[in-house]
């Protein structure tokens, strides 16, 4: 059975993505070793909701080039652990190292979905539902993430139903959960609120991927949880982008996210000071990473 939304709030539970879309968006790659560090210190912070990397072609996405690897040395940790892919050829690698939750992504805009995937948001679909028929013998489980969900720098503001469309689509194909994504960070509070609430009726359990371009992020995150969002992507001090999309702010840091629901009375069991640590970390990760750039 599928989990629905609720239309009361319950505790948002925060999703790092910063070792997957914090990462991709600058030029220096870590290592394996590094990632690691990053992780266990935010797995200390409180954080037990990641994902963790993407499946995609090294030579678009160099950070991304030891998706493998990072996966099988911290899938036993204890936490709740997603990958990102992009087409079929991505779904069989992380299936085939056992990922058990796999995010699927398309867009809702033509002109993104082409430059992201090199295909058509029909023909990413299409894939993605066979994905999700794939993951009924392969033990994992597949969530899809749509891009673009609000506003697109080629398309301009996207038809509200068409992601709706989208979700019903993927919802009757078994998926568990949609995450929407305001990829450029252009959407505003009452939009948020509309499409998650509509979104929420469909009866999938809904994520909220926000970018804070226009500064609206923490608005953004509120608005969404008040609407029944129970799940949010956050990254170490805001860092992300879209590699494909020039001007896109980076994402809802974690820091916002816990001063935004903490001034609105919400816990979320994430340690503030620990999680200081973690950035701590991983600043001191980006001046080695810096370093061998200039060698």
């Amino acid at each position: 059975m599928r989990p629905d939304c609720e239309h009361s709030p319950q505790r948002p539970l925060l999703r790092d993505v910063t070792l997957r879309d914090g990462l991709q968006s600058i030029p220096e790659v870590f290592t394996t070793e590094q990632k690691i560090s990053i992780f266990e210190c935010l797995v200390e912070a409180g954080i037990q909701d990641f994902q963790l990397t993407s499946f995609v072609n090294p030579a678009r996405i160099p950070q991304m080039a030891d998706a493998e690897d990072l996966y099988m040395q911290v899938k036993n940790r204890g936490v709740h652990i997603a990958v990102l892919v992009a087409n079929l050829k991505g779904f069989e690698r992380a299936s085939h190292v056992g990922a058990e939750v796999i995010d699927a992504v398309l867009s809702a805009s033509e002109n993104y979905n082409n430059k992201n995937a090199a295909r058509t948001t029909e023909e990413s679909a299409t894939e993605i539902e066979t994905m999700l028929r794939k993951s009924e013998n392969s033990g994992c489980t597949v969530d899809v993430s749509i891009a673009n969900c609000f506003h697109c720098f080629g398309e301009g503001t996207i038809d509200p139903s068409k992601v709706l469309t989208l979700t019903k689509r993927f919802h009757n194909a078994g998926a568990r959960t949609i995450w929407l994504s305001d990829t450029t960070g252009h959407a505003e509070p009452t939009a948020v609120a509309d499409l998650t609430e509509k979104a929420c009726r469909i009866g999938v359990q809904i994520g909220m991927h926000l970018h804070d371009t226009m500064g609206r992020a923490g608005e953004n995150a509120l608005a969404a949880h008040e609407a029944g969002a129970q799940r949010f992507d956050a990254v170490l001090g805001g860092l992300g982008g879209s590699p494909f999309t020039p001007a896109v702010g980076g994402n809802l840091s974690l820091e916002t996210a816990l001063a935004v629901f903490s001034k609105a009375g919400i816990e979320t069991s994430i340690s503030e000071p620990k999680l200081q640590a973690a950035r701590e970390k991983f600043e001191a990760a980006l001046i080695q990473a810096k370093s061998h750039l200039v060698e």
